[in-house]
């Protein structure tokens, strides 16, 4: 057997391609089951899906679209500008306000990412590696199900914005206006998650120095550069001030900039490789196809046309990586799902990489073979994962008595409190953010603290109390004239009989 004869692997190479529009539909549909398939029916999350749920929803109700507000009061914690509330706004419009259209704005950003990114692939590179960095995106777990493509957070939206301006800076060696679309998906990126952009911009300046690009611009290409992406971001200050002064922007700065990078918050602690650590576990299977094809590849750079295929271009997906990684180990508040925006660069370098193992003229076909049974493994064990994880449904009771609630219209816009599972130990009375979302989106109630007592003294029609089912209060139902409303598993909702 003459392991160096690839003709049949050539004969299947010119196929896929040939057929790449088959293949990337089935793969789009692929995606599309995977980001939403069973989307409505997984309990709304606290932190952060539920938050933005909130402020998305009462933005539509203050009819203000610039400052979000958390139970009808400024916002002064999720310190997001207002981008990403847009897009849930989007998606309650179209879908209506359930769990579906919280969620159905990162789901579309999500399958738009993948889809941009294998036309870029097949447009810089060529097709079977535009097929495999859609195959690789799309069967990235953590990408898919955490805190990204299948919640109402902000990332998927801004990996969208992240990919589109690290595309056009790639682009940019063309045509000095693809830099001002990446200027400008900066700008949205930014409007999207804050400081989390600066990685984005970062990314920009230094690619430019290093590619010496920089030195050939001239002083207008410089300014219009500056205009794309700093002016979307000036108007939404301007507004915001206009409406709430300084506060924010303080906040903003002090707390989601400073405060993030130099100290842990919230407990979200970590050492220097919880990100490697969290590659290791989540994208295991990727990474070792990752480390083969850089290994195969690297014996290939002393061949010069091999060499010169490899190099061009591949200083924007290193630094595309490299820089929101190491950026990320530095800060001290450490959170896993905030390398995601990483995902799409290292799905272009697997998808770069094999083709260009795959077509290179010193390549053999058992080590093809082993690559593609490598590939296939890598694909079908994180497929595995995310069927499993989206065929799984569960219950919170909190939300199920509070979406029933929907079938008793006579309450809709009454006060509501709760003693169920409350915003933490320290602030039992307080409602959990995801129950809180419920409450509003739902029957548009108006949750309140007090607890039991709030309930009691609550003077309005009807108000109405979520809690636990517990005896000693249940035992006062007679006492106090109260009536179950609705009950679900340990939660019950109870009004004041008239």
């Amino acid at each position: 057997m003459d392991i160096h004869r690839t003709k049949v692997s050539d004969a299947i190479i010119r196929f896929i391609e040939k057929g790449y529009y088959f293949f990337l539909a089935v793969i789009m549909a692929m995606t599309i089951y995977n980001v939403f398939h069973n989307l409505e029916l997984s309990p709304i999350e606290s932190f952060d899906e539920a938050r933005h749920g909130v402020n998305a929803y009462e933005m539509i109700k203050n009819n203000n679209y610039i400052v979000s507000t958390y139970g009808y009061k400024n916002d002064y914690w999720n310190l997001k500008p207002p981008v990403s509330y847009w897009t849930v706004i989007a998606g309650y419009k179209a879908a209506g306000f359930n769990e579906f259209g919280l969620r159905a704005a990162s789901a579309c950003a999500s399958v738009l990412t993948i889809l941009v990114l294998a036309l870029f692939m097949a447009y810089k590179y060529d097709r079977l590696s535009a097929l495999i960095s859609a195959i690789v995106l799309s069967t990235t777990t953590q990408y898919v199900t955490e805190h990204c493509a299948r919640t109402g957070d902000a990332d998927s939206v801004f990996v969208l914005f992240f990919t589109i301006s690290m595309i056009c800076l790639s682009l940019s060696v063309k045509s000095m206006n693809w830099l001002y679309v990446s200027g400008v998906a900066f700008s949205l990126a930014f409007l999207t998650k804050s400081f989390h952009a600066l990685n984005i911009i970062l990314v920009i300046c230094v690619y430019l120095i290093i590619s010496r690009d920089v030195f050939k611009m001239k002083f207008v290409q410089m300014i219009l550069f500056i205009i794309s992406s700093f002016s979307l971001t000036c108007i939404w200050f301007f507004y915001r001030y206009k409406q709430d002064g300084i506060k924010f922007f303080q906040t903003m700065i002090n707390y989601d900039l400073l405060a993030r990078t130099s100290s842990t918050l919230e407990k979200h602690s970590g050492d220097s490789y919880f990100y490697i650590d969290k590659l290791n576990s989540s994208y295991f299977h990727w990474i070792v196809v990752l480390f083969a094809i850089l290994a195969a590849n690297a014996l290939l750079l002393e061949h010069g046309k091999e060499k010169e295929q490899l190099v061009n271009n591949s200083l924007v997906l290193f630094l595309w990586i490299t820089v929101p990684l190491v950026l990320y180990s530095i800060a001290k508040t450490k959170i896993q799902w905030y390398i995601i925006p990483i995902y799409p660069a290292l799905a272009a370098v697997i998808g770069a990489g094999v083709s260009s193992y795959f077509k290179c003229h010193y390549r053999n076909l058992l080590s093809q073979l082993l690559l593609s049974l490598m590939i296939i493994n890598a694909a079908y064990n994180n497929e595995n994962y995310i069927m499993k994880y989206i065929a799984k449904t569960w219950n919170d009771p909190g939300q199920v008595v509070l979406k029933q609630l929907k079938s008793f219209p006579q309450y809709r816009g009454k006060n509501i409190y709760t003693t169920f599972f409350g915003y933490s130990a320290e602030d039992p009375y307080r409602f959990r953010q995801n129950h809180l979302l419920s409450a509003e989106l739902y029957n548009d109630l108006i949750p309140l603290e007090g607890g039991f007592e709030g309930f009691l003294n609550d003077k309005t029609d009807t108000p109405l109390i979520l809690l636990k089912k517990d005896r000693n209060i249940l035992s006062q139902k007679e006492k106090y004239k109260l009536k179950i409303l609705l009950e679900y598993d340990d939660a019950v909702v109870l009004t004041k009989q008239k």
